[in-house]
């Protein structure tokens, strides 16, 4: 499990702000945290402060984040390799720069897509290696084909965009030839308000939609794609994240799980939500708790790991988003 924040600026000598962007990858044994950790430091700027970003990874303890943060745009960034550790990926700087709307880990492929200023959207691929001082072999770049989306969202060999147009139509494509031929092509119903977030996993697609009177978050099950309401209300949730079948949202001071034919309530909040995540068999929550420690109060982030109550269905293409 990994963990993204973002910490306070450091002043070193010479007059030099430095803001920092550090990931801690936590070590689980089934819903249960070992104590071991590994500390990362993905993003070291002087631009501007710095905020946790969205975070695709594997089982390998390998992973891409899009760190993110004011006066530049969203960097992507690669961990780990045996030198540097962590590697960005487009270290581009400028504000008007292209910016990283999402990535994911393909194996040993770190894929992402950048959109720039025109709204043109790029299809970039990186084949990592462990070989010292090549932690790169391959770097392909290509237009995402069709239209420019509103949204885009990535899984291991796929992606999903919205149609900017109507901003209400999912189409899905594979990012290389030959894999999850299920996926190349599919369009998905239209939803009937617009998309406002949007989730994929390899075996669904998951979609917040804005309507005349509220939000719905909807989730679409390959292989029929049929559209299944699981949560209807006048404001959006907080957070939603998605893994393999499984997909979680909150919604005032509660967390909800949504597996294949049911949602309910996981648990209830005890602080402030910080993170929400899940693989499909685990959700892990980090919330924001003033504890006391020696007769004084502080705030400290607590994390809380879960089983999922429900297996998935059947029908997976394997692995989480």
């Amino acid at each position: 499990m990994v963990l993204a924040t973002s910490t306070a600026p450091v002043i070193r000598p010479g007059g030099f702000t430095v803001f920092r962007t550090d990931t801690v990858r936590l070590v689980l044994n089934g819903d249960r945290l070992t104590g071991r950790s590994v500390e990362d430091i993905i993003l070291r700027t002087s631009a501007g402060r710095t905020s946790a970003g969205p975070i695709a990874g594997d089982s390998t303890g390998r992973y891409v984040i899009i760190a993110t943060g004011a006066n530049f745009p969203p960097q992507v960034v690669f961990c780990c390799t045996s030198e540097p550790r962590d590697l960005a990926l487009e270290a581009d700087g400028r504000v008007n720069g292209p910016r990283a709307v999402a990535a994911t880990l393909d194996g040993p492929v770190a894929r992402y897509v950048m959109r720039t200023a025109d709204g043109t959207h790029t299809l970039v691929s990186y084949t990592v290696s462990d070989r010292p001082g090549q932690p790169f072999t391959q770097r392909l770049a290509g237009p995402l084909s069709g239209d420019a989306p509103s949204l885009v969202a990535m899984a291991p060999g796929i992606v999903a965009t919205v149609d900017a147009v109507t901003g209400r139509t999912i189409h899905l494509r594979t990012t290389s030839p030959g894999a999850y031929e299920l996926f190349g092509g599919q369009v998905l119903p239209p939803q009937p308000g617009v998309i406002t977030r949007l989730h994929l996993t390899r075996s669904m697609v998951v979609a917040l939609v804005r309507t005349a009177t509220g939000f719905e978050l909807v989730r679409h099950d390959a292989p029929t794609w049929q559209r299944t309401v699981i949560w209807r209300g006048t404001r959006a949730p907080e957070l939603s994240a998605v893994g393999d079948r499984t997909v979680v949202f909150t919604t005032g001071g509660v967390v909800r799980q949504s597996v294949p034919g049911r949602t309910r309530e996981l648990l209830r909040l005890r602080g402030k939500l910080m993170a929400l995540a899940t693989d499909g068999r685990r959700v892990a929550v980090a919330e924001r708790r003033t504890v006391t420690v020696r007769r004084a109060k502080a705030r400290k982030t607590a994390i809380v790991v879960a089983s999922v109550l429900q297996p998935p269905g059947v029908y997976s293409l394997g692995g989480g988003s």
